[in-house]
């Protein structure tokens, strides 16, 4: 229960400086699959902006993940649906599986993102900090709470690039050995709540 409070209290310090937002929200954990794995997930987000997307990750090494992202993105207003694009990476920096008494898994990587909406082209080009914890269930499937801060670049069209930070915050649930559900919160410029599927295809 400590190692839960410390990732929670961690990650609400930054919450009062989130700004601008991801259209894909976050969706992972700080875990890693593994050389060679490949997982498609479907998600859904529904608030300040409307999304429907699909991620595939890749398993680069046993200790780093690499994701595409497409999807679609409407902010309401009238205005008509985007489309986005997106690529990220993380390593896994401290794994609870081989320190029996780490705080919690922590991953640390890079994010990029870019669509077009009636204010222009907006891009994103980021670092990201993730914190999670597996725990164990009675039925041995695996609960795992995680945050994200991302900090990054943005800029739309010709204007300024800013810097910005934002936040996520969820729970992935293991279904079964081959599908996860995801299902977290934003509290950024776009306030969303993201859930999604995740398949092992590979």
């Amino acid at each position: 229960m400590k190692k839960v409070l410390v990732l929670i209290m961690f990650s609400a310090l930054f919450v009062s400086a989130s700004a601008s937002a991801s259209g894909f929200g976050s969706l992972q954990t700080a875990t890693t699959g593994g050389m060679g794995k490949g997982n498609f997930m479907g998600s859904i987000g529904v608030g300040d902006a409307t999304t429907f997307s699909g991620i595939y990750s890749y398993g680069l090494s046993a200790n780093t993940d690499g994701r595409l992202k497409l999807g679609l993105i409407d902010g309401g207003r009238g205005s008509d649906a985007n489309l986005m694009f997106g690529a990220d990476f993380k390593y896994n920096i401290v794994s609870t599986k081989d320190l029996k008494n780490g705080p919690f898994d922590m991953a640390v990587g890079g994010l990029f993102e870019y669509y077009d909406d009636e204010y222009g082209s907006m891009w994103m080009l980021g670092g990201q900090f993730i914190g999670s914890y597996p725990f164990i269930m009675e039925n041995q499937r695996v609960l795992s709470p995680y945050g994200r801060i991302n900090v990054r670049i943005e800029s739309i069209s010709d204007a300024d690039s800013e810097l910005e930070i934002g936040f996520n915050a969820g729970i992935k649930w293991e279904l079964s050995n081959t599908i996860d559900f995801f299902g977290e919160i934003q509290i950024d410029n776009i306030d969303n709540f993201y859930f999604g599927l995740d398949f092992n295809v590979m």
